[in-house]
């Protein structure tokens, strides 16, 4: 009497653990709707409803990694302007935040915190993982004569920051490549320095 339903998630660690997560959910309505009581306000805030078909659900996790890694490629884009054209990271992330909310702002943090290239310890979400999902979504993309031109420059930035800095780094250390294309050191004030 087992029901199958699919259920990725949106959420990096702090709101897994904040039980903050958004669920994608495909599957029978019933099951979804038992299990309803058992996620929100439990594990996740909210449950996106994908219909019966299972493979709908994964297909917006895809999806929403695109938007995640092409983010990251634009703040990390306009703090390294920012840095060059002497606003300074500060006042950028200070705009970020209360332009665009909270969730850009943390977007910009792990950038200026220097957390894509931590100092002791290991990289939130792996600078690999975040290239892996993102060839899948450009294969994705491709097989349905979708162009994403952002998150192809995004992913071979990651890949040369890959290359340069190594695995122990975050999929935001494709902002260390756009530094290092500015004339600024690939290392930032915050991040490791090797």
């Amino acid at each position: 009497g087992a029901t199958f339903i699919a259920a990725p998630v949106f959420g990096a660690n702090p709101v897994a653990q904040a039980g903050r997560l958004i669920f994608a959910m495909a599957g029978p309505t019933t099951a979804i709707e038992r299990l309803e009581p058992l996620v929100v306000d439990v594990m996740g805030r909210k449950i996106i409803n994908m219909g019966e078909d299972v493979k709908k659900a994964p297909m917006l996790k895809v999806t929403g990694n695109v938007l995640l890694v092409v983010f990251l490629e634009a703040i990390a884009e306009t703090q390294v302007l920012a840095e060059q054209n002497g606003i300074g990271s500060n006042v950028m992330e200070d705009l970020i935040f209360e332009n665009f909310g909270p969730v850009l702002g943390s977007y910009s943090r792990r950038l200026t915190s220097g957390s894509w290239a931590p100092k002791e310890g290991t990289a939130g979400f792996l600078v690999s993982n975040t290239i892996k999902d993102a060839k899948h979504a450009l294969r994705v993309a491709n097989d349905l004569g979708v162009r994403m031109p952002a998150l192809d420059i995004a992913t071979n930035n990651m890949l040369s920051a890959r290359a340069y800095g190594g695995e122990n780094l975050d999929g935001a250390a494709l902002y260390g490549t756009l530094r290092a294309q500015s004339g600024l050191p690939f290392w930032s004030e915050n991040s490791r320095q090797e």
